[in-house]
């Protein structure tokens, strides 16, 4: 039974006139940084996967690379189905994986989709809810945990949007 899931918006992309189509688009430098630096942030907070999916995508692919070595005994199940699905394809996905703890790494706006579903209703107000109600940042990562009593059957457990190098403001277009 699916008891954690946490929903890993993949790393920061290069522009889409940099990449052949959308779906080779990779990671730009900042991308991988901050999406090791976000695994090895869920680590120190005790999060291990049992599964991790993971959408073909180029840029998802290379947000489980960066990740990859802070959860060396995790299964992983690359699928393209995962590559911007609805919020209710990547629910069943966690679901059907026969897990408890699963790692979801994929895309906008299906992810942010699916944490505002899975906070509808919510009983407690988790640190960082009201940010990610508004908005999940690539690299952003939202922990849920079942919760009986919750509306969904999940509780936003912890919010982390990436910490970034520089508080400059960078001009930034294009935040898939």
């Amino acid at each position: 039974m699916l008891t954690d899931l946490v929903l890993f918006r993949h790393g920061k992309a290069v522009r889409p006139y940099e990449a052949r189509d959308d779906f080779s688009r990779g990671l730009t430098a900042r991308g991988v940084n901050e999406a090791a630096s976000q695994a090895r942030r869920l680590k120190a907070a005790g999060f291990k996967p049992d599964v991790v999916l993971v959408s073909t995508a180029l840029r998802a692919a290379q947000t489980w690379d960066a990740a990859r070595p802070c959860f060396p005994e995790a299964s992983v199940r690359a699928n393209r189905a995962l590559y911007l699905a609805a919020p209710e394809i990547y629910l069943s996905a966690a679901r059907d994986a026969g897990a408890a703890r699963i790692l979801l790494i994929a895309h906008d706006p299906g992810l942010h989709e699916l944490a505002r579903r899975l906070m509808k209703g919510d009983h407690d107000t988790a640190a960082g809810q009201a940010e990610l109600h508004a908005h999940l940042p690539t690299s952003g990562l939202a922990w849920f945990r079942r919760d009986p009593r919750a509306q969904s059957g999940f509780q936003l457990h912890q919010f982390w949007p990436p910490t970034r190098a520089t508080d400059t403001p960078q001009p930034d277009p294009v935040d898939d």
